[in-house]
């Protein structure tokens, strides 16, 4: 309201002021019996007018600012009632109000907290048919920053890879070095992960392969029918391995449903639906041990004599 006032009262005293501005003409103008006036007198005469006109367009153009903010001002007032422009704004819809500053106190604006995304899984799983060994726990479907230059070895080693066990993620570079003096052929016919190193010995360059597809990977020697590995390759790194006792816990999982799954050698995937909520997510599986069968090589065939 006191802005009111003082624009007001600005206004009028303009106004007041255009109505007393005057020329003083000079005494042979005003007397009609007087000479003529001279032309310094004329000359004088219209700088005294041209300045007085300078002075009324600067006094409108004053007086119009302050009637553009009268009037922005009784707009202002009019769409939020009685509240002083002095006082602090609210805030917008779905705005708390502790996240407007004060304008008066100069406290800093506060951020609300962002929801919780992220929460935790945790079960147990079981074995039939043979001991627990090692089980591993991932998510699947949920895809983790690229991996870039990651690299494990995967030795050949004794007629045998070492280590027999990897969990990598998707993206992730296996090197197989040969220490053997005798020709490897390390090949895999998964679904997806398919590859074939072709053969080679201690002494050569080491081959190597890139695993883009998350799953298992079950890799032999072309050569060598007792040589086997297995690689599970997850989608990201919400992976664990499973305790002792059978139990697990993940960390970090999105929440929403989500389709967990567990694995170990010799056993197939089980996977399950999990819908994890701010409070966390259960998950039991069961998994069927099954005995090692014979496998082909890497043409389909049964395996033959090799002279090594």
């Amino acid at each position: 309201m006191n802005h009111l006032k003082i624009l007001l009262r600005g206004a009028l005293g303009a106004a007041v002021a255009i109505g007393v501005v005057e020329i003083a003409l000079p005494a042979s103008a005003q007397d009609p019996n007087a000479a003529a006036p001279t032309m310094a007198e004329f000359n004088k005469l219209k700088d005294e007018v041209r300045e007085q006109r300078q002075l009324i367009l600067q006094i409108l153009q004053n007086e119009q600012s302050r009637y553009e903010m009268l009037l922005k001002l009784i707009g202002a007032q009019g769409s939020s009632g009685a509240r002083s422009p002095d006082e602090a704004p609210m805030p917008a819809t779905g705005e708390p109000a502790s996240a407007v500053a004060s304008s008066s106190s100069g406290r800093a604006r506060s951020t609300p907290e962002p929801a919780r995304r992220n929460s935790y899984v945790e079960g147990k799983v079981t074995v039939n048919g043979g001991a627990l060994g090692d089980v591993f726990v991932y998510v699947d479907g949920v895809k983790g920053p690229p991996v870039h230059g990651k690299t494990i070895e995967i030795r050949q080693e004794n007629k045998q890879f070492v280590p027999r066990l990897a969990v990598v993620q998707a993206g992730t570079n296996i090197v197989f070095p040969n220490f053997d003096s005798v020709y490897h052929n390390v090949f895999s016919t998964s679904p997806r992960n398919t590859f074939d190193l072709g053969s080679y010995r201690a002494g050569d360059k080491p081959r190597a392969v890139t695993l883009t597809s998350p799953g298992v990977v079950e890799i032999f020697c072309n050569m060598h029918q007792k040589m086997s590995a297995d690689v599970l390759v997850v989608p990201s790194n919400l992976y664990t391995k499973v305790h002792a006792d059978g139990t697990f816990r993940l960390d970090n999982v999105p929440v929403g449903p989500r389709k967990v799954v567990a694995w170990g050698p010799n056993a197939k995937p089980v996977q399950q639906k999990v819908d994890v909520g701010a409070s966390g997510g259960q998950a039991s599986f069961v998994l069927e041990r099954e005995e090692g069968k014979a496998h082909a090589n890497k043409l389909g065939q049964a395996y033959g004599s090799y002279r090594e």
